[in-house]
């Protein structure tokens, strides 16, 4: 079994250190994978343009990475991702560090996780007025990930947003993007001023 952590680990902002009112709770960006600066940076991934729409904030871009964190901090957003690092087999590698990122290939029962979890919950403790989200859609029905997930539910209630992955599913006949955004207006409560 082969370690792969988080990219993020050890960087300033892993976890936010300034006061959060949304916290945005993702599964897992592997090292050895395409390189962000930060979370949802991913070339695939739709998270900061929705984002830019319901805080009606354009310049949420991570070009500017100074500018970036500052945004962050105005609106009191953070991300973190549930998973700190996997133990898989060295022939599942290359599906978890690239080829799309799927969860099925890190929330399964051939790889070990390490959770953020107990950190998460002092993170919640710490900010008490905030609204926690998730990015993973369904989720996952795996018992292990399950329990972690109803351990930061108890503290507080985590409110599912559709993913906001390009090679997400959507239902039939819909625009994905436009879906996305109507789900997630209607789940975050912020009102433009």
């Amino acid at each position: 079994m082969k370690k792969i952590n988080h990219q993020l680990i050890g960087s300033s902002y892993y976890f936010p250190t300034w006061e959060i009112d949304y916290l945005f709770l993702g599964t897992f960006n592997p090292s050895g994978g395409e390189k962000v600066n930060y979370y949802y940076g991913r070339s695939r991934n739709q998270f900061w343009n929705l984002i830019s729409e319901i805080f009606c904030d354009d310049v949420f871009t991570q070009s500017n990475f100074t500018n970036f964190i500052g945004k962050l901090k105005k609106y009191r957003i953070g991300c973190v991702d549930i998973i700190s690092a996997v133990y898989a087999p060295e022939n599942l590698i290359s599906g978890i560090i690239g080829n799309g990122y799927s969860d099925s290939k890190i929330i399964n029962n051939s790889v070990q996780r390490e959770y953020n979890t107990q950190q998460i919950i002092e993170l919640l403790n710490n900010n008490t007025s905030v609204q926690v989200f998730s990015t993973w859609g369904k989720g996952s029905k795996l018992k292990n990930w399950s329990n972690e997930i109803d351990k930061i539910n108890v503290v507080r209630n985590i409110t599912n947003l559709a993913s906001p992955s390009l090679v997400a599913r959507v239902p039939e006949g819909v625009i994905k993007y436009d879906y996305m955004l109507k789900d997630w207006r209607s789940k975050i409560n912020y009102n433009c001023p």
